[in-house]
């Protein structure tokens, strides 16, 4: 169950040799790469100053247009290059919070997805979203991705696609990323007794649009890992502060 894919941070952090390295590496050994690309705008101005040609055609400068690349962010580009990202199989790990907290722009999922790439969910990291919670994207996409193209485009259920078969799609994985006879069991379940969930009429919509935080049940492939998981009891962390308080002589509140 572990994969090996050789991702340098960005085009910009490493020498050219190294990317090309990497990608030689990678069609040699049968792994796939991963960077962060056209992310902001600043990237594109750096990569025309540095390189003398847009992120794209540095990416296919160095090897790396393929469909052995997947890219975080994913959010500059114009139509040409939705295009020939579209044409090589090119995976794009959408980022929706990252991306809201740094103002950098709105990924162009739908347009994407039409030329042919492959479309996941990611968190970025805790550096640039604050937190790495992969339920929260989903409801995140779901908001951005309305913003962008309209109510009527985009619901729960893309969200979900981009979470699962999508981010399968762009580890170029075929074993998971959906429950069908050969592939991993792995399933996430989750309860709607919250009071948060109260009102919903679609299970599903409610997972993503209430903010669902916690699974009651985890099973990875097909062996389960979290069973009644855990729910916070508010009256036994009260009992435990006040425990503690009295024990260094501190007034119970």
């Amino acid at each position: 169950m572990t994969q090996i894919a050789l991702a340098p941070c960005s085009p910009f952090s490493v020498t050219t040799d190294l990317m090309k390295e990497t990608a030689k590496l990678a069609a040699d050994k049968q792994v796939m790469v991963h960077t962060h690309l056209c992310e902001t705008e600043d990237e594109e101005a750096f990569c025309l100053e540095k390189f003398g040609m847009r992120p794209v055609d540095y990416l296919e400068h160095v090897g790396w247009l393929n469909s052995r690349t997947w890219l975080a962010h994913g959010i500059h580009f114009n139509e040409e290059e939705i295009f020939r990202l579209g044409a090589a199989g090119v995976g794009i790990c959408h980022c929706p919070s990252s991306n809201m907290m740094l103002a950098s722009g709105i990924c162009r999922n739908l347009e994407l997805e039409a030329a042919g790439a492959n479309i996941g969910l990611g968190v970025d990291g805790s550096a640039s979203n604050d937190g790495s919670n992969l339920v929260n994207e989903l409801r995140m996409a779901t908001y951005i991705q309305r913003l962008r193209y309209g109510s009527a485009k985009i619901s729960h259920l893309d969200a979900f696609r981009w979470a699962t078969k999508g981010s399968a799609a762009c580890l170029g994985r075929t074993d998971i990323g959906e429950l069908q006879a050969g592939k991993m069991a792995d399933i996430a379940m989750f309860k709607l007794d919250d009071i948060r969930f109260s009102g919903s009429h679609d299970p599903l919509a409610a997972l993503v649009l209430c903010g669902a935080q916690h699974a009651d049940r985890v099973m990875v492939n097909g062996a389960w890992r979290v069973e009644d998981g855990p729910s916070i009891n508010l009256t036994s962390i009260h009992s435990s502060i006040s425990i503690e308080r009295q024990r260094k002589d501190l007034p119970a509140k």
